[in-house]
C-alpha cells in the first residue's frame, strides 16, 4: 500500500473531487438536454488538469516520500488522468447530443441512468478511499468497478441490436457508443486506481 504523508494524499483526493464534480455537471445537463454547466466543467477539466501537471512536477521535492510512494503516487495520478479524459468524452458527447437535438431511446437512457448513478457513487468512494484507505473500501471498490464493467458491455451488445433493429439512428448510435467507450474505460482506471493505491 502507498503510505502517503498527508500533502501527497490530499493531492490525490482533490483531483479525485475535481473529477466527481465533472461527472455531476455533465450529469444535470445531460438529463435537462441543455448546456447549462458544460462550459464550467469544461474550465474545471482544463485546471484539473493544470494542477495534475504542478503535482507530478513537485513530487521529488515533498519531503519524507519514498522513491517508491512517488512512483506509486504517479501511476495512481495516471490513471486519475485517463478519467478526467473519459469525462471530456462523455462531456463532448453530451454537446453533441444537445446542439444537434439528437434523441435517444428510453432504453438507452435507463442504461446511461445506471452508469451515470453508478459512476458517480464509484468516483465519491473512491473520493473517501484516496483519503482513508482500508481492504474493505478496496474491495468494495473494485466489486463496484466491475460490475459497471460488465454493465458496459452488456449495454453494447443491448445497442448493437437495437440498431440492427432499426430502433437506433446512425446518429444517435454513435454519440451513445462513445458515451458507453467512455464510461467502461473510467471504470477500468478507477479499478487500476484502487488496485495501485493499495499494492505500493
Amino acid at each position: 500500500m502507498i503510505h502517503m504523508n498527508e500533502r501527497s494524499s490530499r493531492d490525490l483526493y482533490n483531483v479525485s473531487m475535481e473529477l466527481k464534480n465533472m461527472l455531476d455537471g455533465i450529469a444535470h445537463d445531460f438529463y435537462r438536454h441543455r448546456e447549462e454547466y458544460l462550459f464550467e466543467v469544461e474550465k474545471l477539466s482544463a485546471s484539473t488538469a493544470s494542477s495534475m501537471k504542478k503535482t507530478v512536477l513537485k513530487m521529488p521535492l515533498i519531503s519524507g516520500a519514498s522513491a517508491k510512494e512517488m512512483a506509486g503516487k504517479y501511476e495512481v495520478m495516471r490513471d486519475l488522468e485517463y478519467i478526467r479524459l473519459g469525462l471530456e468524452s462523455i462531456m463532448r458527447a453530451t454537446h453533441d447530443k444537445v446542439n444537434r437535438s439528437v434523441l435517444f431511446s428510453n432504453w438507452a437512457v435507463q442504461e446511461l441512468n445506471v452508469l451515470f448513478d453508478g459512476g458517480k457513487k464509484l468516483l465519491d468512494d473512491l473520493t473517501g478511499y484516496l483519503s482513508q484507505r482500508s481492504e474493505n473500501n478496496r474491495t468494495g471498490l473494485e466489486a463496484e468497478a466491475d460490475k459497471l464493467i460488465g454493465d458496459c458491455f452488456r449495454f453494447t451488445r443491448q445497442h448493437e441490436d437495437r440498431f440492427i433493429n432499426g430502433i437506433c439512428t446512425p446518429e444517435s448510435s454513435a454519440i451513445y457508443q462513445s458515451m458507453l467507450d467512455a464510461f467502461r474505460d473510467i471504470f477500468r482506471h478507477v479499478k487500476s486506481c484502487v488496485v495501485k493505491v493499495y499494492r505500493y
